[in-house]
């Protein structure tokens, strides 16, 4: 198998991948929306595209909150991490703020302030090494 960066001439059989296959799932200009780095997989035998990748790194807020506040205070403190957050991303290529959320209740929070449930779940794996 060859792996090689995407050119102009792949983009209809990329088209038609997408179309058959993921179209339910996300827009195609979506797939190379701020990427950092795009290639596909050929195959040997017959040329055709195996895989394609697209890279491109997510805006993830950690956040960790004092308990001991009271819940008004709290929801303020949320707002404005929230707008601060908005005013960081306003100027990059990225359009979306990840929280991986465990508390049941700041995930209500969270949806009721505009966040969405991912579609699919949410993995990952360690580069080390």
């Amino acid at each position: 198998m060859l792996i090689r960066t995407p050119t102009k001439e792949d983009w209809d059989e990329l088209k038609n991948i997408h179309e058959k296959f993921y179209s339910h799932e996300f827009q195609f200009d979506e797939f190379w929306r701020a990427s950092l780095s795009s290639f596909i997989v050929i195959d040997d035998e017959d040329g055709q595209i195996v895989t394609a990748t697209s890279i491109r790194p997510i805006a993830e807020m950690i956040g960790i909150t004092n308990k001991d506040k009271s819940v008004r205070v709290r929801m303020k403190g949320l707002q404005q991490m929230l707008q601060v957050a908005h005013h960081v991303l306003r100027d990059t290529n990225m359009n979306q703020l990840h929280v991986f959320i465990q508390d049941p209740t700041w995930e209500h929070q969270l949806i009721h302030r505009g966040f969405k449930k991912t579609v699919g779940n949410a993995l990952y794996i360690n580069l080390e090494g």
